[in-house]
């Protein structure tokens, strides 16, 4: 049996506890760092070095586990206050485990921090050691230099009073301090509580150099306006704008006043993106994501659905569609992943009640030209013989000066080149429905379907 106790937060360690050591001459620690420890009734075995092992945990486990006769596990403060080796221990063997009570260390810390009414979350700081993957990641393969390791979901959230245990030397805290900043500034004010109560205010940027070991870490709630850096705090602001005592100018405003904003935005950021701009980029993609919360807000307010409902529909169906990320599937390469996609979506579209156009998701409000590309890439999935292409392609610069000659001729003879364009779209789109409403593919058919489809006036495609 595995006897599960708790060291407290002071030197003096419980009868109850040293008892029991007493009785049970095998005694693990998940630390020597406590200063309890100097009051142990015998010797013991101690899992420092394996703490920040990435199999540390289960290393822990197993040895446990492995005992032939009654251990005591001693961790410090509570067991079942934010010991993430406890957890886990509970979790994979209940049946062997026995958890001694212990006075929770709470009530002292919230003495030395002050008011923290409210909710409140507890964790282990090993939580915020991310888990290393040798695999390739977007940085290895695009700029060949090592993948920046970030933890995801963080184990607390800003709005809610929270408290980091186990902060047992200055190399967790780094890794703490790395991950925190994700969603804090780094200028918001954190308490460190040391094993003799001593409690000491500082920034949270100030945390890698602390010195003095083991600690507990305690982070003050946000204010909701003081949320900059997770979705929930701008979510909470434009709810603010378009709800009760809100903006009157953002009242006035529907999904359909916004399309243009929107758009204008996703320009504005792509040409920050194109420019290499990035404070440029930074600022108009947080400009894109406000036109899309508050669309979803809008949308909320009216009943007709939420950010949430947003959320759920892209996570599902990118998990969907990524079985070779989080499935079994295997995929080597991009073509292997298209060819998975196109057919996740094939097997989607059989679900519907109505036949799905081969070219549906191509929107109508795209540019002439990038639409023109969209409706070749979609077709050539649906076994369209791309035809006309020269037989040396031309180079970024060449195409460019074609394109260019092109407008120029559109501009001189008075013709709306993007208007021409979207009318070829729009004959082909047509051309491409009635084929495959007619025999259920487009195996064997050329690029140049659109010749066959009846002119029509210009089309607002």
């Amino acid at each position: 049996m595995i006897h599960i106790v708790g060291l407290g937060t002071s030197a003096h360690l419980d009868s109850g506890v040293a008892a029991l050591m007493q009785q049970t001459p095998l005694v693990y620690l998940r630390t020597v760092h406590h200063p309890a420890v100097a009051q142990m009734p015998h010797t013991y075995v101690a899992f420092d070095q394996v703490l920040m092992q990435s199999d540390g945990v289960q290393h822990i486990i197993d040895v446990l586990t492995s005992a032939t006769e009654d251990v005591v596990y001693a961790v410090p403060g509570h067991p079942r206050w934010g010991d993430m080796t406890v957890h886990a221990l509970l979790r994979a063997h209940p049946t062997q485990c026995i958890v001694h009570a212990a006075p929770m260390p709470l009530d002292t810390w919230a003495n030395l921090v002050g008011d923290t009414v409210g909710a409140w979350q507890v964790c282990d700081a090993l939580q915020f050691m991310p888990v290393v993957d040798d695999r390739v990641a977007w940085s290895t393969r695009q700029h060949h230099q090592p993948y920046p390791y970030q933890l995801l979901p963080l184990p607390v959230r800003p709005h809610h009073h929270a408290w980091v245990c186990n902060l047992h030397d200055a190399t967790l805290a780094t890794y703490v301090y790395a991950q925190l900043r994700e969603a804090y500034a780094v200028a918001h004010r954190v308490a460190l509580i040391t094993h003799d109560q001593q409690c000491t205010w500082m920034r949270l940027d100030e945390l890698p150099m602390w010195s003095e070991w083991p600690a507990t870490l305690y982070l003050p709630a946000l204010e909701a306006l003081d949320n900059h850096r997770t979705p929930d705090g701008i979510a909470y602001i434009i709810m603010r704008l378009l709800g009760p005592g809100g903006c009157p100018w953002d009242h006035e405003q529907t999904p359909q006043s916004l399309r243009r904003t929107l758009l204008e935005e996703t320009y504005e950021a792509i040409d920050a993106l194109d420019r290499g701009d990035d404070a440029s980029l930074v600022e108009e993609l947080g400009d894109v994501l406000l036109n899309i919360l508050m669309q979803a807000e809008m949308a909320r307010q009216a009943g007709r659905f939420c950010m949430a409902d947003v959320y759920a529909q892209v996570s599902a169906k990118f998990i969907r569609r990524h079985p070779h990320v989080f499935g079994d599937t295997v995929a080597q390469d991009t073509e292997a992943v298209l060819n998975n996609w196109y057919n996740i979506k094939q097997r989607e579209a059989a679900h519907t009640t109505t036949p799905r156009s081969p070219l549906a998701g191509v929107p109508l409000a795209l540019p002439a030209l990038t639409a023109t590309g969209a409706l070749i890439n979609k077709s050539k999935r649906h076994g369209v013989h791309v035809t006309g292409a020269p037989a040396t392609a031309p180079t970024l610069a060449e195409l460019g000066e074609q394109l260019f000659a092109l407008a120029v001729t559109a501009t001189q003879h008075d013709l709306d080149a993007e208007a021409a364009l979207r009318e070829i779209n729009a004959r082909y789109r047509r051309r491409v429905d009635e084929l495959f409403a007619a025999n259920g593919h487009l195996n064997n058919q050329t690029e140049e379907l659109w010749r066959d489809a009846s002119p029509t006036a210009p089309s607002t495609d």
